[in-house]
């Protein structure tokens, strides 16, 4: 096959077609919208999510701390908290409840770590904890 001026030119017109549609792919795929990691209630330190539990696990004796992050979820108007664990792992959604309410009104905004018991749920890929006991070490 010989390559003529006008072939040449529409080889050198695909390529260049070619060069800019996976451009746009590669600005397009970088700047595609990925759920933004919770941070913490100073909204510096991001929060690793912690790994899937099972639907009805339960949580017994675990000590972490309570965050007030409705601002950084964005998830409620209401309130929004997680558990941090102490070991770091992540965190877990706290399911609004009366025991929920009385133990952020004493863990002085995360300050305070919490020994808590609960039952874990499972929805849309995040967990979520519905606690039914909790114990607010004083300093």
């Amino acid at each position: 096959m010989k390559l003529t001026a006008g072939r040449l030119g529409i080889l050198s017109l695909v390529a260049l077609m070619a060069l800019l549609v996976g451009g746009v792919l590669v600005l397009y795929a970088a700047g595609a919208e990925k759920e933004p990691a919770p941070k913490s209630p100073g909204g510096t330190v991001p929060l690793p999510r912690a790994p899937l539990l099972k639907e009805n696990s339960r949580l017994i004796d675990v000590e972490g701390l309570i965050l007030d992050m409705k601002d950084d979820l964005k998830v409620s108007s209401v309130s929004r908290a997680v558990f941090q664990p102490k070991d770091g792992l992540g965190y877990l959604i706290l399911l609004e409840n009366t025991l929920l309410e009385k133990t952020l009104s004493e863990t002085a905004h995360g300050e305070r770590p919490v020994r808590v018991r609960g039952t874990v749920t499972l929805c849309r890929g995040k967990n979520y904890l519905l606690l039914d006991w909790a114990a607010v070490r004083r300093k």
